[in-house]
C-alpha cells in the first residue's frame, strides 16, 4: 500500500513563481474592457458605512482656548524674564493652549553675544565649555 502525500510550502521562497493554489480571501470584482482584457478590483473587506461607524477616535482633539492681548503680553514677558524656567511646554500648560503658539507668540531672541560665539567655536564645543564651568561651580 503506497502513501501518496501533498506537500504544501509553509514559509517564503524567493521564487517569482506564485503558489496558485490559494486563492486570495479578498472580495474581487472582474470587468472585461472593451479591448479584452480582464480588469481585477479589490473590493473593502468591510462595507464603508460600517467603516465610518465601526471604531471611535483613539485620542479626542484638544480644545484650546483663545487667548487675549492680556495673556499674549504676559506670555511674553514670562519668556523673555527667564526662558530656562518658561519654556514653552510649561507655557502651554500654563495658559491652556499648544507649545507651537507660544513659540509663535513669544519668539526667543537670538543673543548676539551667544551666537558669536557660537559661530567661533561651534555649539558643541560652546556647550562643553557651559557644562565644564557648571561642574566646576560645585567643586
Amino acid at each position: 500500500m503506497q502513501r501518496s502525500f501533498q506537500l504544501v510550502r509553509t514559509y517564503a521562497t524567493k521564487s517569482k513563481t506564485t503558489n496558485l493554489k490559494y486563492k486570495p480571501s479578498v472580495p474581487v470584482q472582474q470587468t472585461s474592457l472593451s479591448d479584452g482584457t480582464l480588469f481585477i478590483e479589490r473590493q473593502p473587506v468591510i462595507s464603508p458605512e460600517r467603516q465610518a461607524t465601526a471604531a471611535p477616535l483613539i485620542r479626542q482633539p484638544k480644545q484650546y482656548s483663545t487667548l487675549g492681548e492680556k495673556e499674549i503680553n504676559e506670555i511674553r514677558q514670562l519668556r523673555e524674564s527667564d526662558p530656562t524656567t518658561w519654556t514653552r511646554s510649561k507655557l502651554a500648560k500654563k495658559f491652556g493652549c499648544s507649545e507651537l503658539y507660544i513659540g509663535m507668540v513669544a519668539p526667543l531672541k537670538n543673543n548676539t553675544v551667544q551666537s558669536e560665539q557660537v559661530l567661533d567655536h561651534g555649539y558643541r564645543r560652546q556647550l562643553i565649555k557651559e557644562n565644564r564651568q557648571k561642574r566646576k561651580a560645585l567643586w
